[in-house]
C-alpha cells in the first residue's frame, strides 16, 4: 500500500502522548470538563423556526419583516374556560376581575375582551362617526332623524335598554344613541387577530359558548425567555389572586380555568422541549452506547474507555459551541447526541484493535504502537471524511444546517483528538503493568460469519445485492417530499396546540397571503394601497382569492368620507335643530334626556363634520389595536398590509400566478406568505442537498485517494456507500418516511460516516492481504460502531420535533445499510481484486 498524502503520524504521535503521560492527559481531561461546565451556562435556546431557513434570501426576509411588522406572535392570548352548565355572568365575572389585575400590572400595555370596556376610548371618534357610513347609510340616519321618525328612535332605544342585553348597549346609547359606532366596533376584527365580538354579552365568546378569550399586550418581546418566564409566572399569581377573590364574593363551583397562548406561550414551551430534547438525546445516546460497549466487549471496566473521553470530547464541543454561536436551536440540539454515537465508534476500532493484539500475545506497549501505527490511521481519515461531509452544510443556505455541520464537525475533530490521547492513557493506567490480562473479548453481534459466508458465495452475494439494488431503486418514485414547514414544529407543544383550538374555535386564519406596501408615510402608502386594491378585488372569484381584507373595512377613502361631508352640507336644513328633537322625542318616550346629552352632542358634531379621518385619528380609542393590524411604523417611513385569503382547497403549494404577476407589476408591493417560503424553500433545497452530497463526495473521494494512494482503492472503498445509499433511500419510500428540509441532507452525512466502514476494512486489507479472519475480526469492530451509531441517531426518533425525528429516522437506515453492504459486498470485491 502507497504512502498517502494525509500525516500517518499523527495518530501515532497523539498515542504515545497519551501512553507515557497518562495521568498528565487525564487531569487535563478533568480541567477541560470543568471549564465546559461554566461555558454551558453561556448557551441560550433559539425557538424561532424562521432561524433555520435560510438567510439573506429576498423571499424568507420579506416574510420575516412581514411578520415582524404585522404579526400576532407578540399578542397574548389568554383563555378563560366555560365549563358545561356554567354561569356565564360568573364567568363574566371573573374575566373582569381579572382583566382588571392584567391592566393594573406594568408588564402588560392593553387588555381587551369586552365590548362596552373600549365604549370610553371610542369616545374620541364620536364627532366623526359619520364618515364611517355609506352613502346608503347616510340617507338611512338623515330619514331617522326627520321629525315624524323621531318617536320611533326614541322607542327604539328605551326598549334596547329594557333589554336583557343593556348591560353592553346602555353605555354606548348614552353617548351614540343613534347607534353610528356600536355596528363598527362590532363588525372591527378585535384586537387585531380577526375576532368576531358575541352579540349579546359584547365579549370575545365563541359560538360553542366553551371558552372567554382575552386579548393582552406585554412590553417586552416574545423572542426574550426572561420576560417569558416573568410573564408565565406574573399570570400564574394573578389568576390564583383572581380566583381567591371571584370565590369570596360568593360565586358557586371552582373558578373558571385558565389558560394562555399566542408567542409568549409557544416560544416558552419551545424553549423547553429543545432543552428537554437535548438532555434526553445526550442520556438516552449515553445509555444505549454504553449498553452496547458493554455487551461487546463484556467487561463492565471497559466502559471507562468509552465514558471519559466521550464526556472529554463532548465538553470541548461545549466550549466550542459557546464561543462561536452561545446558542442551540431545535436542529442544533442533536449535536451532543450525534457526537457520541458518531465518536464511541473511534474508541470501539481502536479498543477493538487493541484487544485483538493483546490475544495474539503482544504486549501492552506494541499493542498501542498498532493502534497508532495501523488502525489509527484509519480511523483518523474516517474521521476526517466525516468531518469534510458535515462541513459540505457550510455551503448550504439553510442556517440551522449550516450551524449544525459547523458544530459536529468541529465537534468530531475535538471528540477524536480526546479519545486518541485518552484512550491510551487508561488503556496504560489500567493494563500497562499486568503481564496476564482478563480474556478479552468483542462481541461479533453475528458480523463475522456474514462476512465468512459473503466470501465463501461471492457470487450469489453479488447476485443479492444487485437485486435488492435494483429493487430498492424502484421505490424512488414512491418517495413524497413534504415541503411545509409548519410540520416542522412540535406537536407536543400546549401553546401551539391552545393557539390552533382557538382558532378553530373562533373561526380565525393566521396564515393569509400579506402584500405588504411601504411609504414614506401612512398617506403614500395607503394611497399606493387603495391604488392595487380594485384590480386585487378583481380577483376575488372564488378561484384565486377568497377574500380581501385591509384597512379600508376601517377607515374608508378620502373620497368616500369627502362624499358624506358633502351629502351632510347640502342637507344642513333637515338636521338643523335636530339636539332639540332628540331632547323632545325621548322625554315623550319617558327617558330623561339629560342621560342622553353628551351623545347629542357628539351626534350633533358628526352632522356637521367638515374634515376626513385619518389613521393618526384613531389612537387612543379602541380601534387602534384594529389599526396596527394593517398599518406600522418603521424607520424611514411607514407600512401598510394587504391580507389575502385564498380558497380552503387551493394554492397551498404555489402562489397564484395572478396574484404574483399584479405585485411584480408594482415595485413598492411585497408578497410575503408560508406558501412563498415554502415554494422558495423547495427550490433551494433540492439545489444546496444536491451541492453538498456532491461536495461531501468529491471531498471524501480526494481524502481516501490521499491516503490510500490509489484511485482503485478509493473506488473500492465508495462503492458499498453507494450502494448503501439506494438502499437507504429505497428504504425510506417503503416505510414511509418522507423527505424534507431536514432529513434531505442526510444523504450527505451518510456519505461521511458510512464510507468509514469501508475505509477500516480496506486498511485492514493493505495490512493483512485477503485473511477471512483479519477481515471477520475488522466486521466486529465495524458492526459494533454502526450499532453505537444508531443508537446516536436513535435518540433522535425520541425527539419533540417531527424534522428531527425524521433525520433520526432516515440516518438510521442509512448507517444499517451501508454497515450491511460494507460487511458483505466490500470483502467480496477485495478478494476478486485480491485474484487479479
Amino acid at each position: 500500500m502507497k504512502t498517502g498524502l494525509l500525516p500517518r503520524r499523527l495518530p501515532l504521535a497523539l498515542v504515545r502522548i497519551g501512553g507515557r503521560y497518562p495521568r498528565a492527559v487525564v487531569a487535563a481531561a478533568a480541567i477541560a470538563c470543568a471549564v465546559s461546565a461554566l461555558f454551558a451556562t453561556r448557551l441560550h435556546v433559539e425557538t424561532d423556526i424562521l432561524s433555520l431557513v435560510p438567510r439573506d434570501n429576498p423571499v424568507v426576509d420579506a416574510f420575516k419583516t412581514t411578520i415582524e411588522r404585522f404579526g400576532s406572535v407578540d399578542t397574548l392570548l389568554v383563555v378563560v374556560r366555560i365549563e358545561e352548565g356554567a354561569d356565564l355572568e360568573g364567568v363574566l365575572d371573573f374575566a373582569d376581575l381579572l382583566a382588571g389585575e392584567l391592566e393594573a400590572w406594568d408588564q402588560i400595555d392593553w387588555v381587551a375582551f369586552r365590548i362596552e370596556r373600549g365604549a370610553g376610548m371610542a369616545v374620541p371618534l364620536l364627532d366623526r362617526a359619520t364618515l364611517f357610513l355609506d352613502d346608503g347609510q347616510v340617507a338611512s340616519l338623515l330619514d331617522r332623524l326627520d321629525e315624524e321618525s323621531l318617536p320611533a328612535e326614541a322607542s327604539r332605544i328605551q326598549g334596547a335598554l329594557l333589554a336583557p342585553q343593556s348591560m353592553v348597549t346602555k353605555e354606548f346609547l348614552r353617548v351614540d344613541p343613534m347607534g353610528l359606532l356600536s355596528g363598527l366596533v362590532a363588525r372591527a376584527r378585535f384586537g387585531g387577530v380577526g375576532v368576531s365580538v358575541d352579540k349579546e354579552t359584547g365579549c370575545l365568546i365563541d359560538p360553542q359558548r366553551r371558552m372567554l378569550l382575552m386579548l393582552a399586550r406585554p412590553v417586552g418581546p416574545a423572542q426574550d425567555l426572561e420576560f417569558d418566564r416573568l410573564l408565565e409566572q406574573g399570570l400564574g399569581e394573578r389568576v390564583a389572586r383572581v380566583s381567591e377573590a371571584w370565590t369570596a364574593e360568593g360565586w358557586g363551583g371552582p373558578p373558571p380555568r385558565v389558560e394562555y397562548t399566542g408567542g409568549y406561550a409557544i416560544t416558552l414551551e419551545d424553549s423547553r422541549l429543545i432543552t428537554s430534547d437535548a438532555v434526553v438525546q445526550v442520556v438516552s445516546t449515553l445509555v444505549a452506547v454504553l449498553l452496547v460497549f458493554l455487551i461487546a466487549f463484556r467487561r463492565p471496566a471497559a466502559l471507562a474507555f468509552a465514558i471519559i473521553p466521550m464526556v472529554t470530547g463532548l465538553g470541548l464541543a461545549v466550549v466550542f459551541v459557546a464561543l462561536a454561536l452561545g446558542r442551540l436551536n431545535s436542529l442544533t440540539s442533536a449535536t451532543g447526541a450525534l457526537l457520541i454515537g458518531l465518536g464511541i465508534d473511534y474508541v470501539i476500532v481502536l479498543y477493538g484493535r487493541y484487544v485483538e493484539e493483546r490475544r495474539l500475545g503482544a504486549s501492552h506497549e506494541q499493542s498501542l504502537d498498532a493502534i497508532g501505527r495501523q488502525t489509527g490511521v484509519g480511523v483518523l481519515l474516517g474521521a476526517v471524511t466525516t468531518v469534510a461531509t458535515f462541513y459540505a452544510f457550510l455551503i448550504t443556505d439553510f442556517a440551522g444546517l449550516s450551524e449544525l455541520g459547523l458544530l459536529t464537525g468541529t465537534g468530531i475533530l475535538l471528540l477524536v483528538l480526546s479519545v486518541f490521547l485518552l484512550l491510551p492513557a487508561l488503556l496504560t493506567l489500567l493494563y500497562a503493568r499486568r503481564a496476564q490480562l482478563p480474556r478479552l473479548y468483542l462481541h461479533s453481534f453475528g458480523s463475522d460469519q456474514l462476512c465468512r459466508v459473503a466470501l465463501s458465495w461471492p457470487r450469489a452475494t453479488i447476485v443479492v445485492a444487485f437485486v435488492l439494488t435494483v429493487g430498492f431503486a424502484g421505490c424512488l418514485t414512491r418517495l413524497a417530499f413534504d415541503d411545509d414547514i409548519q410540520n416542522l414544529r412540535s406537536p407536543d407543544n400546549r401553546g401551539n396546540a391552545l393557539r390552533e383550538e382557538v382558532m378553530a374555535s373562533f373561526g380565525l386564519r393566521f396564515t393569509p397571503m400579506m402584500i405588504r406596501i411601504d411609504g414614506r408615510d401612512e398617506f403614500e402608502a395607503m394611497a399606493r394601497a387603495r391604488e392595487i386594491l380594485p384590480e386585487l378585488q378583481s380577483l376575488v372569484d372564488g378561484e384565486t382569492l377568497a377574500s380581501v381584507d385591509t384597512i379600508a373595512s376601517v377607515v374608508p377613502s378620502e373620497e368616500a368620507q369627502r362624499r358624506v361631508i358633502a351629502r351632510l352640507a347640502a342637507a344642513r336644513d333637515r338636521t338643523a335643530g335636530v339636539e332639540a328633537r332628540l331632547a323632545t322625542a325621548f322625554r315623550d318616550a319617558g327617558l330623561n334626556p339629560v342621560a342622553f346629552d353628551e351623545g347629542i352632542r357628539h351626534l350633533a358634531a358628526a352632522l356637521r363634520v367638515d374634515t376626513p379621518l385619518t389613521l393618526s385619528d384613531l389612537r387612543g380609542t379602541s380601534l387602534e389595536s384594529v389599526a396596527n393590524r394593517y398599518v406600522a411604523d418603521f424607520p424611514g417611513g411607514v407600512s401598510t398590509v394587504i391580507y389575502c385569503y385564498t380558497p380552503a382547497d387551493r394554492w397551498r403549494r404555489q402562489i397564484p400566478p395572478r396574484l404574483a404577476d399584479l405585485v411584480a407589476r408594482n415595485e413598492w408591493a411585497v408578497l410575503a406568505s408560508t406558501v412563498g417560503v415554502s415554494v422558495e424553500l423547495r427550490r433551494i433545497v433540492w439545489r444546496d442537498a444536491a451541492r453538498a452530497a456532491v461536495l461531501g463526495m468529491v471531498i471524501v473521494y480526494l481524502l481516501m485517494w490521499a491516503d490510500l494512494g490509489s484511485h482503485r482503492r478509493a473506488l473500492l472503498a465508495m462503492a458499498p456507500l453507494a450502494v448503501g445509499l439506494v438502499w437507504m433511500v429505497g428504504a425510506m419510500a417503503l416505510l414511509g418516511v418522507h423527505v424534507n428540509f431536514m432529513n434531505i441532507f442526510v444523504m450527505t452525512m451518510i456519505i461521511g460516516i458510512g464510507v468509514d466502514y469501508g475505509i477500516h476494512l480496506l486498511h485492514r486489507w493493505s495490512e493483512s492481504g485477503l485473511s477471512p479472519d483479519a477481515l471477520s475480526e475488522t466486521s466486529k469492530a465495524v458492526a459494533v460502531a454502526a450499532l453505537t451509531t444508531v443508537a446516536g441517531f436513535g435518540s433522535l426518533v425520541l425527539s419533540h420535533f417531527p424534522g428531527l425525528r425524521s433525520v433520526g429516522a432516515a440516518a438510521i437506515l442509512g448507517t444499517v445499510c451501508t454497515a450491511l453492504a460494507s460487511i458483505t459486498l466490500l470483502p467480496v470485491l477485495l478478494a476478486r481484486l485480491h485474484r487479479s
